[in-house]
């Protein structure tokens, strides 16, 4: 999956460690994910691309994401919106 995130500005550096502290354990504990890369396109905006399993995975994944992100919106002003999803068709290492 492929996420557009945002947050107030001001709130960069407190969301990155929340999201280091927080959802990174986390995302490295699930059995669903195999990871995630954070790009920054913007002072206080990212593209975040979640790797799962499967597709079933990422389903499988959405409570648990939904109970990590849910309250990042009230503290930092975080915006998530879905950009797409799909199967990986190219990968170089």
């Amino acid at each position: 999956k492929i996420y557009s995130i945002t947050c107030d500005e001001g709130q960069k550096g407190e969301l990155m460690s929340h999201y280091d502290a927080v959802v990174a354990p986390a995302v490295r504990e699930s059995a669903h994910h195999v990871g995630q890369q954070m790009v920054e396109v913007g002072g206080s905006q990212w593209i975040l691309v979640s790797n799962y399993t499967s597709g079933e995975a990422a389903d499988a994944a959405s409570d648990m994401v939904r109970a990590l992100v849910g309250d990042m919106s009230t503290k930092f002003g975080m915006n998530v919106s879905l950009i797409g999803q799909g199967e990986v068709s190219r990968q170089v290492i």
